[in-house]
């Protein structure tokens, strides 16, 4: 028992470290814009995401994003929730981690709903602890046969930091 506690005692230093105020913020809201592929079956898109932020390094975010298709009468909605790694270089943040979610698809009168999973990779800006600017790839497999494919999407995006 006694050689467990040093080690439990530099856990301990290394979590309030690491989890102590400092310059970085608790998280953003963002709007974007998003490209999905295949680009034929899709127009671009435009979404909403919140963020916040755990242990400076650590980041869970919710989003939304509605996606048009062609024609008036397809289109996809979907809800996202990710656990993200961000760790913050100065005012860069570089990130990666999973998402699920849910995701509904129209096409005329059909409808589709769906789980889905992503791979999230992006790179957030923080300007003067207030603007954040954001790009973001995310590999997407939708549940089941999907009414039309979306295999990717690129979103450029900016918003407030607080």
């Amino acid at each position: 028992m006694t050689a467990a506690r040093p080690c439990l005692a530099g856990a301990l230093a290394v979590a309030l470290f690491l989890g102590s105020p400092g310059g970085a913020r608790a998280g953003d809201i963002t709007v974007f814009a998003t490209f999905p592929s295949p680009a034929e079956n899709w127009n671009r898109g435009y979404g909403a995401a919140l963020s916040s932020t755990w242990f400076r390094v650590l980041t869970f975010e919710g989003e939304a994003a509605r996606v048009p298709g062609e024609t008036p009468d397809v289109g996809m909605t979907s809800f996202t929730a990710s656990a993200l790694l961000a760790p913050p270089i100065g005012g860069l943040i570089p990130y990666g981690g999973l998402g699920v979610g849910l995701f509904r698809q129209t096409l005329g009168s059909e409808a589709d709903t769906g789980t889905l999973r992503a791979l999230v990779l992006g790179v957030k800006l923080r300007i003067q602890d207030l603007l954040v600017l954001k790009a973001e790839y995310r590999r997407l497999e939708l549940s089941g046969d999907p009414l039309l494919a979306m295999d990717t999407r690129v979103s450029f995006g900016a918003g407030i930091a607080f």
